[in-house]
Formats: structure tokens, sequence, C-alpha cells
């Protein structure tokens, strides 16, 4: 299954309030889908310290600006289909 099929099929909106995992996991609560979260989060964040911890704060800021713009570029290409 791809990863597409597997959100699709593991999460959806829930229209009495808030979001849910079901199908896909097993029908996991909200504090399953919490602590997961959190760990996935500070794994990410984890390594985004890492990488970053031998760099300037010019270093940062050009490689976040690098980001953002590149981010920017790449949403409005998806979103007009243009360069």
């Amino acid at each position: 299954m791809r990863a597409p099929e597997l959100i699709a099929t593991s999460w959806h909106h829930a229209y009495g309030g808030g979001y849910g995992l079901h199908h896909g996991f097993g029908g996991w609560s909200w504090i399953g889908h919490m602590v997961i979260s959190s760990i996935v989060h500070g794994l990410i964040y984890g390594m985004i310290f890492r990488l970053l911890r031998h760099l300037s704060l010019g270093e940062i800021v050009l490689l976040t600006v690098l980001v953002v713009g590149g981010l920017y570029l790449w949403n409005r290409n998806r979103t007009y289909q243009r360069w």
C-alpha cells in the first residue's frame, strides 16, 4: 500500500470534532495518537538540532531563507502548474 492510500484509509476528519485514526492502525485513541505524535516530533526536532549544531547564526538564517523560498516555489508550482 502506498503512503497516500495508507493515509486515506487511516486518517479522517470526524465531524463530531477532532481527528481520529481508524481502519489502518486498528482504531487508536487520542492518547495513542498524542504519544506517537510526540515521539515523531521529538525525533524530527532532535535531527534538526543535530544538523544545525555546527552552523553559525548567519548560515542558519541563509539556510532558512533557502528552505522557505524553495517550499514557496514548490507550492506555487503545484498550485498554478507553472514554474
